[in-house]
């Protein structure tokens, strides 16, 4: 590998190397929320309840592609940066290939077991007799027809900017974001499909996406560092377990809030009305959209986390984790305050139908207090991914989502009914925070602090 990418990984000045990664990361998480919010605000403009509540319905199965991209993204990732600050790329080659054709494997058995149970699964989620014919083809395009090429995608993205590629990273996905700006309106309005047109929309992007990369990849195959070969394909010498232990971590948040979202999309169903679910619909695609520029923020920064603990950089990883904890914190005030201030603008861009509104509104001036939470949440998540600690994640997740969301969830349901859905997660997400951030001090304590070291010797796989 050339020594740019090295000096931009380990030599560069911390603001400067920070720029470097979360930037693009950022702008590819702005594109992934532009593939969401799209296709609610297109679908809004239709002004039919029923489809827009089809979006809410499908939204945790369509999350379960963004799951897998994350376990085998994020641990290819750490993984192959890693192996990089360590001098080991036929070892990095083996973790990339390993995440992607793993997670091609996983995404095509999950797709194929939901499509075998939509009939009893989607009505288990909030369809009716109205909404069912729309959730069914919304999922067909934007989940069965595109399930290979999203997930394709996004592992591949991670793959690049683990190297060091982080523009070609952020090209991929941005790109595919913007052909669904352009082609959701031709086929929601133009083609007169409504929201089966959206869900084509969004499975030509990711086929687009899908196809740059290919293009990319073969033109640089040669000064790659990471490998889409078949050929490269290991699960041996830890390699399945490390990527796994790592990427699991990171996607069981989004795994448990999958199973948030059914419940909670249950209890709406209960408590609430299709109107009350279509405006909490908005809301939640509204704090997705904001939490992708979190995780952006956090997760970004990881492959400089992992280079930099693998090469025994201790003193440079403290400072690259200082740096984003400020980035964040900035973000998630000027979120909060805008929020607060204009929550009407925010709903009314993706909710044209009026009495709809103030309900919205409602929802959003509780909901947002969440990314304060989640924020945090997500750079301590980075940084024990990048330094291999994804036993302290796991334990925070699961005590957070598990053994603190659900019994507040259905406690406040009782007590306070649609408003208490809504005010889980503000206050479930802050109390998580609470427990990384102990678990985070343990963690710099034991093996971030004291001067640099050697990098750890390793055997090349």
């Amino acid at each position: 590998m050339e020594n740019s990418r090295y000096e931009a990984f380990a030599s560069w000045s911390v603001p400067r190397s920070l720029f470097k990664f979360i930037a693009p990361a950022v702008i590819s998480n702005l594109a992934t929320m532009i593939f969401n919010l799209t296709d609610a605000f297109f679908v809004g403009r239709t002004g039919d309840t029923f489809q827009i509540s089809a979006m809410t319905i499908t939204l945790p199965l369509v999350l379960t592609m963004s799951a897998v991209s994350m376990i085998f993204g994020a641990g290819g990732n750490a993984n192959v940066a890693a192996c990089l600050g360590a001098g080991q790329e036929k070892r990095a080659r083996h973790f990339s290939a390993f995440a992607l054709y793993t997670a091609l494997a996983a995404i095509l058995v999950i797709s194929c077991g939901v499509w075998l149970f939509e009939r009893p699964l989607l009505p288990l989620l909030g369809a009716n007799e109205d909404s069912y014919v729309y959730c069914k083809g919304y999922l067909f395009w934007v989940y069965h027809a595109a399930c290979i090429p999203m997930v394709f995608s996004q592992v591949v993205s991670q793959l690049f900017s683990a190297q060091g590629d982080t523009r070609i990273a952020s090209i991929g996905i941005t790109g595919a974001g913007l052909l669904n700006v352009v082609l959701d309106p031709v086929m929601i309005f133009g083609m007169r499909m409504g929201i089966i047109g959206a869900g084509l929309a969004t499975c030509i992007s990711n086929y687009s996406a899908m196809i740059f990369f290919l293009i990319v990849y073969l033109r640089k195959k040669r000064g790659c560092a990471i490998s889409l070969d078949i050929r490269d394909y290991r699960a041996s010498d830890g390699i399945a377990g490390r990527t796994l232990a790592i990427g699991v971590a990171g996607a069981l948040s989004m795994l448990f809030m999958n199973c948030v979202d059914f419940l909670r999309n249950y209890l709406f169903g209960v408590h609430g009305t299709q109107e009350s679910l279509a405006a909490w619909g908005v809301v939640q695609r509204i704090g997705n959209s904001l939490l992708q520029i979190c995780m952006g923020v956090a997760f970004g920064a990881r492959p400089l986390y992992a280079f930099n603990y693998s090469a025994g950089n201790l003193r440079r990883t403290r400072r690259l984790i200082l740096g984003d904890v400020i980035v964040m914190l900035a973000y998630n005030l000027i979120i909060l305050s805008l929020v607060q201030i204009f929550p009407a603008a925010f709903v009314r861009v993706f909710l044209p139908i009026e009495e709809i509104v103030p309900t919205a509104v409602r929802f959003i001036r509780i909901y947002v207090f969440f990314i304060l939470g989640v924020g945090m949440q997500e750079i301590f998540n980075s940084v024990f991914q990048g330094v291999g600690a994804w036993k302290q994640s796991m334990a925070s997740i699961i005590f957070g989502k598990l053994i603190v969301t659900v019994p507040l969830l259905l406690l406040l349901t009782r007590a306070i009914g649609v408003t208490g859905i809504i005010a889980t997660q503000p206050i479930a997400d802050m109390v998580t925070f609470l427990t990384m951030l102990i678990l985070y001090l343990i963690f710099v304590r034991k093996q971030l602090l004291g001067s640099d070291r050697p990098a750890p010797a390793q055997t090349e796989g």
